[in-house]
């Protein structure tokens, strides 16, 4: 949950605590880990590739992306 400007989403905390999961999802992703720390989310453009790399959801990843009862 987003609580105000700069602060993270819990899930992007959890992931990026694992790790080397900000040098793993930028070389996924094709860009740097400099790039991936400044995220407060996920950008949408990354979503999939960092739920197939993390093996979490990406409805779980980015629940505003894909809303509940929609398949």
């Amino acid at each position: 949950m987003r609580i105000g400007y700069g602060m993270r989403d819990q899930i992007l905390t959890e992931i990026l605590s694992r790790r080397n999961a900000v040098k793993h999802i930028a070389e996924a992703c094709g860009i740097t880990p400099a790039a991936v720390s400044q995220w407060s989310r996920v950008p949408r453009w990354h979503v999939e590739t960092v739920a197939a790399l993390v093996s979490v959801k990406a409805e779980d990843i980015r629940p505003d992306l894909y809303p509940a009862g929609v398949e």
